[in-house]
């Protein structure tokens, strides 16, 4: 089984390569143009230095969100219309899940970890999730919260106190101004999303046709959500 990677959902982008586990070719950009001018080309370079053509995948995964709102736009469309050039099908990844997957390598004792990966969404926002380190299970699910509704979050995680915390992402500035009351924290907010954290959140989700992938933007707090009943 080949499957084809990708990630537009944040200030980078990136796309891999993998069959039958293993990881043919990868690619991320940094650069600061738009997505629209760096996905397409970055992923037929990838494609290429794997020796296929896209002719040769047999599925696509794609990150749906949270994150930058016209980066997920831009990637989804992309990714709709080479699935249906291609007649395959596509599994949508949640970005928080596949970020968290791309930092597997620091993580000590999985068991006794949380990881929160964030994204800065803006006046003491984020898009976060908190994910047991061991199973990746969602102990707090994706959403967009205020640092402070989060905080109240994670305290409510069982023996939360006793866990090592790792935040990940752009958004743990904004989560740390709150999270005084969790000294075993540590904060990773120039991790990105890696092509090996889209497969890995990927793995265990069933593809589904194209047309019906929809994006997970996660617009609003929980707050605004529950103050208008």
């Amino acid at each position: 089984m080949r499957i084809l990677v990708c990630d537009t959902s944040n200030s980078t982008c990136c796309a891999g390569v993998y069959e039958d586990g293993k990881e043919l070719a990868y690619e991320i950009s940094l650069e600061k143009k738009t997505h629209s001018e760096t996905f397409m080309p970055l992923v037929m370079r990838v494609v290429k230095q794997a020796g296929l053509t896209l002719q040769d995948i047999d599925v696509l995964a794609s990150t749906i969100g949270p994150g930058s709102y016209t980066g997920i736009r831009i990637g989804l469309s992309a990714v709709k219309g080479m699935a249906l050039a291609l007649g395959v099908n596509v599994i949508p990844v949640s970005s928080l899940k596949a970020l968290a997957m791309s930092v597997d390598s620091v993580i000590s004792e999985p068991k006794n970890t949380i990881l929160v990966p964030c994204f800065d969404a803006r006046n003491d926002r984020v898009f976060g999730a908190a994910l047991a380190g061991d199973t990746y299970e969602n102990l707090i699910e994706d959403g967009a919260y205020s640092n402070e509704e989060f905080s109240d979050l994670l305290k409510n995680i069982a023996d939360i106190t006793n866990k090592q915390i790792i935040v990940i992402g752009d958004g743990a500035p904004v989560l740390q101004k709150v999270l005084d009351w969790a000294p075993n924290t540590q904060y990773a907010n120039g991790c990105v999303i890696l092509p090996k954290g889209v497969y890995g959140a990927s793995n265990g989700t069933e593809a589904i046709d194209g047309a019906t992938i929809t994006a997970s933007y996660c617009s609003g707090t929980r707050a605004d959500k529950y103050s208008n009943k």
